[in-house]
């Protein structure tokens, strides 16, 4: 019971941690940060599926997403790079990946 209570206590804080958007620097306006990003998704995504099946039924799944890591390095191409102390918040502006 005890190491069920403390695994889900590092799992909501991992959430926590891992939910927080990321400050960028670079150059231009937040607006051109913005225009930016979208050119990274739309560069960078490729359609991503999935599908299992077990004893009780089947389900299956597909969209269309960036790779994170084409995704920071487009960025990067740009100019922008993540900073704790970045001026550019990127909380209004989310991008989902895998």
């Amino acid at each position: 019971m005890r190491f069920r209570i403390m695994g889900l206590m590092l799992g909501v804080a991992l959430l926590a941690t891992g939910c927080a958007a990321p400050k960028y620097d670079g150059p231009g306006t937040f607006q051109d940060f913005a225009n930016a990003r979208y050119q990274c998704v739309r560069e960078t995504s490729a359609r991503v599926s999935g599908a299992a099946i077990n004893q009780y039924g089947g389900a299956a799944s597909s969209s269309v997403m960036p790779s994170c890591s084409a995704f920071q390095a487009c960025l990067a191409s740009k100019g922008y790079y993540e900073s704790p102390n970045g001026r550019l918040d990127a909380s209004s502006i989310g991008v989902r990946c895998n």
